[in-house]
């Protein structure tokens, strides 16, 4: 918090980020509620499941926009209501890819096929131009690129979740979303963290079960513009990635790279980069710089 208030105080974007958040169930806070506090960024929220939608818009807050829309390609769908919240999806689960990686407590004779519509990014007019994308959909994330090509064109991130192994029937894998992704013109920055689980096999009561996961499952990945800042980002554009390098994803270098570009220009106070770092944790702070406050 005292990192990114340095930045919140010196850095004065015309307006505030928008952040479009597919799949914005609320099992936990979102990475980017310190902007909303801080009213430095708008969050644009969908979630198609009405009882998770209800939670969103249940107390109004500022910065805050929902709709209770499935982002798709555009047709009638199907979507699948699991008992639990997470593993909801416009795809069914595939029994096969799931039991071969031992995890048949997933499959579920209690989901509910929920017809509906799906909609794309770039024909919702209430929608703006987009800054920060963040998708956690089991499986839409590919739908929702490629729905978007209009009001992701002048994004400066993306964070998505990325399947390794296959647990929807159909769904696309790490590398359809890579191969989209740089298509459109952003490039892998970091894995926020990557998830695997044990094979199964008949010897799990002689093992530790957290010492044997080998199978990569799925994580979340950033994905940055790929672009030569100093000349093509505008003002606002650096910023934003700043804010969100610093909140989203915790890439205080990719900040401070912005922050470079913003004073050559005279767009931030040449002293920034000494009091964003002042606030490091020690271990991120050379010998002779003094005491971090994290």
């Amino acid at each position: 918090d005292k990192r990114r208030a340095v930045l919140t105080g010196a850095l004065a974007p015309s307006r505030p980020m928008r952040i479009c958040d597919v799949g914005a169930s609320p099992l936990s806070v979102p990475p980017y509620q310190g902007l909303l506090d801080d009213g430095v960024g708008h969050v644009y929220g969908f979630e198609p499941n009405e009882a998770q939608f209800a939670k969103l818009v249940a107390e109004p807050r500022p910065n805050e926009t929902y709709f209770c829309k499935a982002v798709g390609l555009p047709g009638e769908r199907t979507l699948y209501v699991h008992p639990t919240a997470g593993f909801t999806s416009l795809f069914p689960l595939d029994p096969v890819a799931v039991r071969a990686i031992g995890k048949e407590k997933w499959l579920s004779d209690r989901i509910e096929p929920v017809p509906l519509t799906t909609v794309t990014l770039d024909t919702l007019a209430e929608l703006p131009q987009i800054d920060v994308l963040k998708m956690d959909l089991q499986g839409g994330e590919l739908e929702v690129l490629r729905g978007g090509l209009a009001k992701l064109s002048q994004a400066v991130a993306v964070v998505t979740e990325v399947r390794f192994h296959r647990v929807y029937a159909g769904e696309p894998l790490f590398g359809d979303l890579d191969a989209e992704l740089r298509a459109q013109g952003f490039k892998l920055h970091k894995f926020l963290f990557t998830k695997s689980v044990m094979m199964p096999h008949a010897h799990e009561d002689q093992v530790v079960r957290p010492k044997l996961t080998s199978q990569l499952l799925d994580g979340d990945a950033v994905y940055i513009r790929d672009a030569d800042y100093a000349a093509t980002f505008s003002d606002d554009q650096l910023m934003f990635l700043a804010l969100a390098a610093d909140t989203v994803f915790d890439s205080p270098d990719l900040a401070l790279h912005c922050i470079d570009q913003l004073i050559a220009r005279g767009a931030a106070p040449a002293d920034l980069p000494a009091a964003y770092i002042a606030r490091f944790r020690h271990h991120q702070q050379a010998k002779n710089q003094g005491g971090g406050q994290g």
